[in-house]
């Protein structure tokens, strides 16, 4: 019980270590969620993810500096792809009960690893059945297509990809 003698109410308030990368960067940071950052990602109406104490590499191809920003502004459309990288963020994930390997190119990284097949899905149209702008890559390869300044991650547990952004996909 708190003070007013009432039970205390946790805050769905979370924040988490993230990588993001859309056509002109690389950035590291601390994403605030509403809950699940698994879940958060893909709520209705999120156009616009902010991440605090962010570290922002450009690709090698701008020419630009790497910089610091308290605040960052991505677009949640033009996001290619989404790594919580800390094993709290990882702990809320729940993984599906079927996948299947895919190889899935996107124009700065192809990206292989295991997507969750829902339903009755198959490879020509599981992301029918996938709800969201987001879907979990799981033990995911990551093959940039560009040197950056910055240390890029060749593997992790779990990537989000933006399902929109997607160039082709085979199975892998």
């Amino acid at each position: 019980m708190g003070l007013l003698g009432k039970r205390d109410v946790v805050s769905p308030q979370q924040v988490h270590r993230v990588h993001m990368a859309n056509d002109v960067l690389w950035l590291t940071g601390e994403m605030e969620t509403l809950g699940n950052p698994h879940n958060y990602i893909n709520q209705d109406g999120l156009n616009f993810i902010r991440v605090s104490n962010s570290h922002v590499t450009p690709w090698a191809f701008t020419g630009l500096p790497a910089s610091h920003a308290p605040l960052m502004i991505m677009t949640r459309e033009r996001t290619q792809l989404i790594v919580f990288p800390d094993p709290a963020s990882m702990e809320q994930f729940r993984p599906p009960m079927r996948t299947d390997t895919l190889i899935i190119n996107l124009s700065l990284v192809v990206v292989r690893g295991k997507v969750p097949f829902l339903s009755e899905a198959q490879v020509h149209n599981f992301l029918d059945f996938w709800k969201g702008i987001f879907f979990p890559v799981m033990d995911a390869s990551l093959y940039f297509l560009t040197d950056g300044p910055a240390d890029l991650p060749t593997e992790s547990p779990l990537v989000y990809i933006n399902r929109n952004l997607i160039q082709s996909y085979l199975s892998g």
